[in-house]
């Protein structure tokens, strides 16, 4: 294979079943790739911000491709090269809406997270590890007027862990009439941009930046959210552990997040060792 960028997801993906561990034996691997010349780009439904503990663990990755797709940062100049965001008034409608709902929500902008003030008591996911959601609750600006919060600004994604089917119903109405595109990362959350800003879209504008083709890109994915940039890439893998969406996207197939899937397909297919 002639690889040029690998670009994997986190969650479920590269990251230990703890949504906090990069093992020993995947940070070697990607570090040798790297050293190789291989581009490596990490491409996530989480704020900027929220990757700062997974970077520190593998710091010579070269891109964040974050908020689904919405944001692009070069971890090498230190900016973004890339963003596409829901507009201010989508924005500012959408924070009206949510906050007449019993349901708890993030609005992802400026590379942070901001949360509503007391909207923590609708936080219903204890099945995550405590430790990861202890490094959530720390990345959080937490706001008391969360209009006033989002006032002239575009949110990069909208995250809204809904509860029974009629409210769902509310949420993805208006979001599907607002034009956003929903996708999904975990069960009974649902993830909203804006048209056009997904991670293939985000892969495909730094292929292009970067000169790379698609038949010189690998994507490793595990759920929804992974699709569109597992169709992009040539050489593209769904987790064992995936979602049938994110398996018919992939060509090809890796073993579990917990098995150190994309470790060992780049150390097979890439490092060929």
């Amino acid at each position: 294979m002639s690889i040029k960028i690998i670009a994997t997801d986190l969650d479920g993906t590269l990251m230990a079943p703890d949504h906090i561990t990069v093992t020993p034996f995947t940070k070697q691997t990607l570090l040798d790739v790297h050293n190789s010349g291989v581009k490596i780009a990490v491409a996530t439904g989480r704020a900027l911000n929220l990757t700062e503990g997974v970077t520190k663990q593998i710091p010579f990755a070269d891109y964040v491709i974050c908020s689904n797709g919405a944001s692009v940062y070069d971890r090498n100049s230190k900016k973004f090269i890339y963003t596409n965001l829901v507009s201010p008034d989508i924005t500012a409608e959408a924070v009206k809406l949510l906050d007449s709902l019993p349901v708890y929500y993030n609005i992802y902008m400026d590379g942070g997270i901001y949360a509503r003030e007391g909207a923590e008591k609708y936080f219903t996911r204890s099945d995550l590890p405590a430790v990861f959601l202890n490094e959530f609750a720390s990345k959080l600006t937490i706001c008391k007027d969360m209009s006033e919060a989002v006032k002239g600004k575009g949110a990069e994604l909208i995250d809204v862990f809904y509860g029974d089917g009629e409210i769902k119903n509310i949420i993805f109405d208006f979001f599907e009439s607002k034009g956003l595109v929903l996708t999904s990362a975990l069960e009974g959350v649902v993830s909203a941009t804006a048209q056009g800003s997904d991670k293939g879209t985000a892969l495909d504008g730094l292929c292009k930046i970067t000169g790379i083709s698609s038949d010189e890109a690998m994507a490793f994915g595990d759920a929804s959210n992974d699709a569109t940039m597992l169709e992009y890439a040539y050489y593209s893998f769904a987790m064992e552990n995936g979602d049938e969406i994110c398996k018919k996207a992939a060509r090809f197939s890796a073993p579990s997040n917990g098995d150190e899937g994309v470790a060992r397909m780049v150390e097979k297919y890439v490092l060929e060792r």
